[in-house]
């Protein structure tokens, strides 16, 4: 009987035939391909899902600056320098801004809480009591308008000149009494502000048509 010749072939592999072992090479080769395949789809699915996060949630990335997209640099007055889009822990003050009222910069995000009656961002209406610089820039942000005014006796003729301008429902608007302004009133927008002694409802309306709903998160979910 003739001497048996040595091979290295595993085990699994011993006794097929030629066609046999190029068919189990190749579903070997085709299970590598399906696991890379897997393997990319898995990373670019989870790129995805970040990018669309980062959309969705407000601040998710930190220290944000404002996206031009829905932004007007035009219009009755001019655009203010952008202070960004940080979020800081509530409580914590976010200034010094630029102008007073204030139309960009850090500010809180959060629910009602004791800290922060109202959130961040506030419920769209009418206040009483002054609401925090912190609060008004995240509803600026979601493209709202602030009517913030300034008198020291009753102020009923003047929030009602005021509600006037306000349209439908006031989705998107603020109505609140702000006292440390220089002027009686203050109208604001994102990185806009005019403000004036007198009530005047031409002046008022050409800066809501500007700029109402031209912010970084402008969008239908925030007209609540």
């Amino acid at each position: 009987m003739p001497d048996r010749i040595a091979t290295t072939r595993p085990d699994n592999r011993r006794g097929l035939t030629r066609g046999e072992r190029r068919a189990q090479r190749r579903s070997k080769s085709d299970g590598r391909k399906r696991r890379k395949r897997y393997i990319i789809i898995a990373i670019g699915s989870s790129v995805a899902l970040l990018f669309i996060i980062s959309l969705l949630v407000p601040g998710g990335s930190g220290k944000q600056t404002s996206s031009n997209v829905n932004l007007n640099a035009g219009g009755p007055v001019d655009i203010l320098d952008d202070q960004g889009r940080a979020h800081i822990t509530p409580g914590e003050a976010g200034g010094p801004y630029l102008t007073i009222p204030p139309t960009s910069g850090p500010h809180w995000i959060t629910n009602p809480s004791e800290t922060v009656p109202t959130g961040s961002p506030a419920r769209w209406g009418a206040y009483e009591t002054p609401l925090p610089d912190e609060v008004q820039i995240h509803n600026l942000e979601h493209g709202g308008i602030i009517l913030n005014y300034n008198c020291a006796e009753d102020c009923s003729e003047l929030i009602n000149q005021l509600q006037s301008v306000i349209p439908g429902q006031g989705a998107q608007f603020i109505l609140a009494p702000y006292p440390n302004m220089s002027t009686r009133i203050a109208i604001t927008s994102w990185r806009h502000i005019d403000q004036m002694d007198e009530f005047d409802a031409d002046r008022l309306n050409a800066f809501i048509n500007a700029y109402l709903d031209r912010a970084p998160e402008s969008v239908p979910g925030n007209r609540f």
